[in-house]
């Protein structure tokens, strides 16, 4: 089903693509295109990470990862299978704490639980990882559309996410190519005049909500969205995490959670 976004006078089209379940490596491009939609362009393709890490074999079965002293020790505290804590450990940039069953990681600027290690919709005692370099992948898969198809697209490699103190599971973009993920508002005026100055819009991660909602998180087998007519503005320069993420050191939530002390 299709779902239709009017905004300021532009029709906006999501289009779900169905896709079977793949257990294999696979072709990320050419399994896309074999869905045979009719892609244009300027779409805004929204892939799910998991669909980009299923293509890339990035699955791992539990009982091969052998887990250190430390990944014991962790599990141990946080009641948790020692060989995941290992994977979490592997894939972590840094492991704030947790509370049973999961760890409180940073991944590529993105804090997430267990690092984004996943482990629904894969085999049983399988774990699945975010892919290894998702910007690579989103970068790779547009210029295949550019060079095979000669179609300009914009790609946003999404992933399910909680939201602090929200109910319920929203989306992030982890990786994206051929967009620019950000929109500098600062200087601009609001309805009463006033100047903007930290307003900063995140498109890759507004993207990547919409493409999430429509994919769903059981079986509903929709790993691509696809999203035609929006207006934002498309770039072929290289993107890196750091276009999306700053360092957790300056970000307003964990700096107030310092000296956590509530006072109300």
């Amino acid at each position: 089903m299709r779902y239709y976004i009017y905004y300021k006078e532009i029709l906006i089209i999501l289009n779900p693509i169905k896709i079977k379940t793949k257990r294999k490596i696979f072709d990320l491009f050419d399994t896309i295109v074999s869905s045979k939609f009719q892609f244009k362009d300027n779409d805004i393709l929204v892939v799910s990470s998991k669909f980009v890490s299923m293509s890339e074999g990035s699955r791992l079965d539990l009982q091969k990862i052998k887990p250190s002293n430390k990944a014991k020790e962790l599990a141990k505290n946080y009641q948790m299978d020692p060989a995941l804590v290992e994977a979490v450990i592997r894939e972590s940039d840094i492991i704030f704490g947790g509370l049973p069953g999961f760890l409180l990681t940073i991944r590529n600027g993105i804090l997430a639980p267990n690092a984004g290690i996943d482990k629904s919709n894969v085999p049983s005692n399988s774990i699945i990882f975010l892919p290894n370099d998702p910007f690579l992948s989103a970068e790779t898969l547009r210029l295949e559309f550019l060079t095979i198809l000669g179609i300009r697209v914009g790609i946003v490699i999404s992933d399910s996410r909680l939201m602090p103190t929200r109910i319920g599971t929203t989306g992030v973009a982890i990786g994206c190519a051929g967009i620019e993920p950000v929109e500098d508002q600062r200087g601009n005026k609001d309805l009463f005049g006033h100047v903007l100055k930290y307003t900063l819009k995140a498109t890759a991660d507004s993207l990547a909500t919409m493409g999430t909602f429509v994919m769903g998180e059981s079986k509903e087998s929709i790993p691509v969205v696809v999203i035609r007519g929006i207006n934002i503005s498309f770039t072929d320069r290289r993107l890196s995490w750091k276009d999306l993420a700053i360092d957790y050191e300056t970000d307003i939530y964990f700096r107030s959670m310092q000296n956590f002390n509530p006072f109300l």
